[in-house]
């Protein structure tokens, strides 16, 4: 049956929807759970002290007016559309006392459709040189020669055979898993505990590795050893982390010593996981071969960054994520919380606040 919820939690009746659209058939899906609705598709516009004052539930982000519970004397619940919850632990009204009595949940698992797809995408991108052979058909507007693309005749590298090292096995994490093995690679993971775990959370289904099964090993992030030892076996390292204390520049000089000169690291969490200026010595000393970065630390980069303007790394403005199933999606976890707190579960994918995430 799983977990369920105090007896004192209310029906929820009244829900605030802000800084996210909302078409006609949303409405619609909402409606048998909601018998008020009030919309603001503007993060910045201030919704009336009454509405919140109504709301039980608030869907998408707490609008930027929303500064002391006090305000929403009511609200039990917030379903973000994100699958991060940096936008509310860092706001002043999370910060009361009051605030320890209202569920909090991400979308986690929206993203498991298009950024394990990114990460296969750029990481055959870096294998197959696409940067090199699609700049000089667009610059030079000329036939391109093997010798001034790659080291040689045969410079493709494969996926099979090579070890896929997963730094973060959550959904993105295990999507990117199941596409990889796809392609004939071996997995490795590193999580917290360094052991194999069942998925949870809201999982779409025929994605993801359920069971935890994929890994041919686990290693833990919380040693220094063992993680150590995970990243002189990866071939491509995949970070999909969020950005806590113990992410904080997982990736730094004492760390990518570590890495087989040959790798590639592909950063699709969080930019501070990874120390740019240690990055960048990587890089520039041939110690890393390449990387692919849909986050950075500073984000966005400044224009004229060293990181830009290089073959081997592939820079892309955090958009891995913007599927045109995004607020669908969203939809979908938000709807499947609303049925499980009307039957007195609770929600998928609530925020451990010890852990961040």
């Amino acid at each position: 049956m799983g977990p369920t919820q105090s007896s004192s939690k209310k029906a929820l009746s009244t829900v605030l929807i802000c800084g996210i659209p909302l078409t006609p058939e949303h409405r619609a899906r909402l409606e048998p759970f909601f018998s008020t609705i009030y919309h603001y598709g503007d993060y910045n516009e201030a919704p009336k002290d009454a509405e919140l004052a109504d709301a039980d539930v608030i869907y998408g982000f707490p609008p930027a007016s929303l500064v002391s519970t006090s305000q929403v004397p009511k609200l039990q619940f917030i379903q973000l559309a994100s699958a991060g919850s940096e936008r509310v632990l860092g706001r002043p009204f999370w910060k009361e006392e009051e605030s320890k009595n209202i569920k909090l949940a991400t979308a986690a698992g929206v993203h498991t459709g298009p950024i394990p797809q990114y990460f296969i995408g750029t990481t055959l991108a870096l294998y197959h040189k696409f940067q090199e052979q699609i700049l000089i058909s667009q610059n030079e507007k000329r036939w391109g020669s093997s010798d001034k693309i790659g080291a040689g005749r045969m410079f493709i590298q494969e996926l099979r055979g090579k070890t896929i090292g997963i730094l973060g096995y959550g959904h993105i994490g295990r999507e990117s898993a199941r596409l990889a093995a796809a392609f004939g690679a071996n997995i490795i993971a590193a999580n917290t505990s360094g052991t194999k775990k069942a998925q949870d959370g809201y999982i779409i289904p025929g994605t993801g590795d359920p069971d935890g099964s994929i890994p041919s090993a686990y290693y833990s992030t919380a040693d220094s050893a063992s993680l150590a030892s995970f990243l002189s076996k990866s071939d491509v390292i995949l970070l999909s982390l969020p950005s806590t204390p113990a992410t904080y520049h997982i990736l730094s000089s004492e760390t990518i010593p570590h890495i087989k000169h040959s790798a590639i690291v592909v950063n699709i969490g969080r930019g501070d996981a990874i120390d740019t200026d240690a990055l960048l010595e990587a890089l520039d000393s041939g110690k890393l071969a390449g990387a692919a970065l849909d986050v950075t630390e500073p984000e966005p980069l400044p224009d004229g960054h060293p990181l830009f303007g290089r073959m081997n790394v592939i820079i892309t403005p955090h958009l891995s994520g913007r599927t045109e199933r995004y607020f669908d999606l969203s939809l979908d976890i938000f709807i499947e919380n609303a049925e499980r707190w009307k039957e007195g579960k609770l929600p998928l994918n609530l925020v451990d606040l010890q852990r961040g995430y």
